[in-house]
């Protein structure tokens, strides 16, 4: 199903509504939120079921080897990309550590957009913890810029997605 532009942004508003609504259930906590990056139209398919559920797996064994006590954990299905919610009492600088090391741990990691919302609603930067921003997966440098600068066709970017979505184990 394509999606459009109207319905992309209603979707991210949504999400920081129901962020801000977890952040006031649970004051002190910090809240993680998991999507996916699709370039294109289609947010939601086969493959990416597969690499969402995969992130999702990969957020538990964080939770499962530090121990962490998450007060929710849930995924939504979404025809806008499917999405993921942790809240857990945790320092959120770890947290942000840890997913960073989990964008990074293989090709198809870095369709994973993993980002951590302080108590205080700041979000953490890949930067602020020692990690450098995300390179664009069509030529390495600086994502920001050649995303907001749309400087590849749409062709490449679309062939560098479908690049990195085949490193995804079956």
């Amino acid at each position: 199903m394509e999606i459009t532009l109207e319905q992309i942004l209603a979707a991210r508003d949504a999400r920081e509504a129901y962020r801000k609504t977890l952040q006031a259930r649970f004051p002190g906590a910090c809240i993680a939120v998991f999507t996916l990056v699709t370039p294109g139209t289609i947010k939601r398919s086969p493959e990416t079921i597969r690499l969402f559920d995969a992130g999702v797996r990969a957020i538990g064994r964080v939770i499962a080897k530090n121990e962490l006590l998450p007060r929710v954990f849930e995924a939504h299905e979404k025809d806008t990309g499917d999405e993921a919610y942790l809240v857990v009492k945790t320092d959120p600088g770890f947290l942000k550590m840890e997913f960073c090391k989990l964008e990074e741990s293989a090709p198809y990691a870095r369709l994973w957009d993993m980002d951590v919302i302080k108590p205080n609603g700041e979000h953490i930067s890949r930067e602020e913890i020692g990690f450098a921003q995300r390179g664009c997966f069509v030529c390495g440098k600086a994502g920001r810029n050649c995303y907001a600068r749309r400087l590849h066709a749409q062709d490449a970017v679309q062939a560098a997605y479908q690049k990195l979505l085949q490193t995804l184990p079956e």
